[in-house]
């Protein structure tokens, strides 16, 4: 017996619904840490650069999200503090960055040294893969070294050229140019398998 259109076609976006949440599941979830200059003060969260950076990636055939876990006005302690929520089960890459607000609240350079590597060393224990940004004066490569991280310099998280009217926070342009400074991070971290069809 023939299937009525209504009943087929019911049928037909039930499949699309289940295949397109399972290709959704299967996608490598990476979460941006940080504080406003992840979450994209100034620009919204659409035009930061975690945003700017799954577009790079799924224009290339990624199938990827990147979660953008940034607060403005959050310290590194803040971070390590909810670092569970913010990266949850099922999280492959985390980039992490920030800093300048522990420096404006007082916090020592050793202070936010140990901030940070508990956070890679809570993130290792998890068999997460980390992104590092470097900041202030710190030897930053060595910690990402100690805890198996890519380290990245500050000078490509954030872009000094392109401040907003605070001249502080990086405008939507400076953004997409860390996305485009962090995409060929990203790549080489992405196993060829994680690319989506038209990879």
């Amino acid at each position: 017996m023939m299937l009525s259109y209504r009943l087929a076609s019911a049928l037909l976006l039930a499949c699309t619904l289940v295949f397109a949440g399972h290709a959704r599941a299967e996608s490598t979830r990476v979460v941006a840490l940080g504080d406003s200059n992840t979450a994209g003060y100034g620009v919204g969260r659409e035009a930061a650069f975690p945003a700017q950076l799954e577009a790079m990636l799924r224009a290339r055939a990624y199938d990827v999200q990147v979660v953008n876990a940034g607060i403005s006005g959050d310290t590194t302690r803040g971070m390590l503090g909810r670092l569970d929520a913010a990266v949850p089960p099922g999280t492959q890459i985390v980039l992490v960055q920030g800093g300048y607000n522990d420096l404006r609240r007082g916090s020592s350079a050793d202070a936010i040294a140990a901030n940070v590597e508990a956070i890679l060393a809570r993130l290792r224990a998890r068999q997460i893969r980390a992104v590092l940004c470097g900041f202030y004066e710190q030897p930053w490569d060595a910690i990402a070294r100690r805890y198996g991280a890519v380290f990245v310099s500050s000078s490509a998280c954030y872009d000094a050229n392109s401040r907003g009217s605070d001249g502080l926070h990086m405008t939507a342009a400076g953004h997409r140019i860390v996305a485009g400074r962090l995409l060929p991070v990203l790549q080489r971290m992405l196993a060829p398998g994680r690319r989506g069809p038209n990879g």
